[in-house]
């Protein structure tokens, strides 16, 4: 007797032999009817804002704008700084107006009326006494007469002095204006050059000179001797001045020589 399997059989047997062969096509997707129904696709990722996929554009544009905004304040602030200044300048220009306007206010002064400065006036001029001009040192009075310059000797004959540059003759009268007797000293007396170096007396060549009488001379109250002193110097120097010195001790004064 032959068993008639029912439908539901045959689709029992069906579905047993898929599953014991699962690479044999059902005519149904897979997993279709499986005991675990497929997964859905999951929410698509985000896309990121365009300052999180540029990290260094968006901080070198920060860095940007905060040099702008310094920028612009330090421009701000130095800009206020000359506001007092044009107050100021427009104070003083009011001030001059009504100064002006009032009669009170006094004149500019022109620059041109401004008084030469010291450096433009003129040297001053030396004042010290010159040949003829009588000066006194202690008790004693000196007058420069003459001057004679360039000698090559003085003397005469076998006195003759010859001197080492050029002899200087300086020609003084020398008066006592005291109340005692003084004693004359030539070496006290001394001559300077225009790089004012001092020059002593040659008394060995006053000494021979004719009716010198100015070399350790002794000279009683009110009398007076004329002599000449004699000083050797370079050839070419020029003695400028003299000062005569009334004695030991005195202070010197000064005559011009030319």
């Amino acid at each position: 007797m032959t068993q008639h399997d029912g439908p539901d059989h045959g689709a029992h047997n069906t579905s047993r032999h898929q599953q014991q062969n699962p690479t044999q096509w059902s005519g149904q997707p897979p997993y279709a009817g499986g005991p675990y129904p497929p997964v859905p696709p999951g929410p698509a990722p985000k896309k990121a804002n365009w300052f999180a996929r540029h990290k260094i554009l968006t901080g070198l544009c920060g860095l940007a704008a905060v040099v702008v905004i310094a920028t612009a304040a330090t421009a701000s602030g130095g800009a206020s700084d000359p506001a007092p200044t044009t107050t100021a300048s427009h104070s003083a220009a009011g001030s001059a107006d009504g100064s002006a306007a009032g009669g009170s206010a006094a004149p500019a002064k022109s620059a041109t009326s401004a008084k030469p400065t010291s450096a433009a006036a003129e040297p001053a001029k030396d004042t010290a006494p010159g040949i003829g001009d009588p000066v006194k040192s202690g008790n004693l009075q000196f007058t420069v007469t003459k001057v004679v310059r360039n000698q090559a000797q003085v003397g005469q004959d076998f006195m003759a002095q010859k001197a080492q540059g050029r002899f200087t003759l300086v020609y003084v009268t020398v008066r006592n204006v005291g109340n005692d007797s003084e004693t004359l000293l030539d070496s006290e007396q001394k001559i300077k050059d225009a790089d004012n170096k001092t020059y002593s007396p040659d008394s060995g060549a006053e000494l021979v000179m004719d009716d010198n009488d100015v070399w350790l001379a002794q000279i009683n109250p009110g009398n007076a001797v004329d002599g000449i002193l004699v000083y050797d110097m370079p050839v070419g120097v020029q003695a400028t001045a003299i000062d005569f010195s009334g004695g030991l001790f005195k202070d010197s004064k000064t005559v011009r020589l030319h």
